[in-house]
């Protein structure tokens, strides 16, 4: 298992395949990174591979000083049921999060 970081991409590696992945946005000339879009693969559900891309994003956004808002619907959901864990980086979730579909 690996996660790869590409500009605008966080992937979670598996065997040379590519089994998941976050996307991210950067906003207000770059202080914030908007989380777009999370996939991972779905024999690979419920192993919070999601979680581990998008801790992967909010790890970014703090070593830069940065804040995350969550655009996905799946990360809007996972701020908000642990919020204390991403407190220090959140941001209110943008119109786009309701039409993001949880995958």
């Amino acid at each position: 298992m690996a996660i790869i970081q590409k500009p605008g991409w966080f992937y979670y590696m598996e065997n040379d395949e590519r089994l998941g992945e976050v996307s991210y946005l950067k906003e207000e000339n770059g202080t914030v990174l908007a989380l777009s879009h999370t996939y991972v693969d779905p024999s690979l559900r419920g192993q919070n591979i999601a979680q581990q891309l998008v801790d992967a994003v909010c790890d970014l956004a703090r070593s830069e000083g940065k804040k995350v808002k969550p655009d996905c619907r799946y990360a809007a959901v996972l701020f908000k049921r642990f919020s204390e864990k991403y407190a220090d980086v959140a941001l209110e979730p943008g119109d786009n999060a309701d039409s993001c579909p949880i995958n």
